[in-house]
């Protein structure tokens, strides 16, 4: 049986990713339509986390990057996975995105809520949705490579090695800017112990 002919009897869905990258990369659509499907999800939650909710230029950071992803992908080399590629694809896209952007001015009534006067009983706290509202006001409040590094390794679940591919840093970089963030977040999120 020859190559093709077992390329053909396998699903694309099968393949790994470095296998589908490089039949994307000699112009296999079925491939990088495969590649879509598997990545985009999580890197449009990451886009979407990172660029405060906007689910439009979340869409539009993700498409853009994968835009990209699809002309360049004969230059992908395998230094790091292609979920690492992607991702760094994105981050980028974000950054653009950020840049594009005014800032936003800091509501007065907010850091009133931050204070940790008048904390309540946990059996009063708000419900989950009312936690995950918070824990993404207080993501908001961090650096940008703190809430991209936090969102990396906590909700995306990527290696300290991966992370530093992304960002294009050291792992001491990675690990310090986690540090930085957890710290952050552990005091703004005290409350909800």
């Amino acid at each position: 049986m020859s190559a093709d002919a077992a390329y053909a009897t396998r699903g694309v869905a099968e393949r790994t990713d470095e296998v589908l990258a490089r039949r994307a990369a000699l112009g296999d659509r079925q491939a990088f339509a495969e590649i879509f499907r598997r990545h985009t999800p999580t890197l449009h939650r990451y886009a979407l986390r990172m660029l405060n909710g906007d689910h439009q230029a979340a869409e539009d950071a993700v498409q853009e990057a994968m835009t990209k992803a699809w002309l360049r992908l004969d230059g992908f080399r395998g230094d790091a996975t292609l979920r690492t590629w992607l991702f760094r694809l994105v981050a980028n896209e974000c950054g653009t995105a950020r840049r594009r952007r005014r800032p936003v001015a800091v509501d007065d009534g907010l850091l009133d809520r931050m204070s940790p006067t008048g904390v309540d009983e946990p059996a009063t706290l708000a419900s989950a949705v009312e936690l995950r509202d918070e824990l993404d006001r207080a993501l908001l409040e961090l650096p940008w490579l703190q809430r991209a590094t936090w969102l990396l390794k906590e909700v995306e679940d990527l290696s300290y090695a991966e992370i530093a591919g992304v960002h294009g840093v050291g792992v001491a970089v990675v690990r310090g800017q986690l540090h930085r963030a957890r710290a952050t977040l552990a005091v703004r999120m005290a409350q909800w112990r």
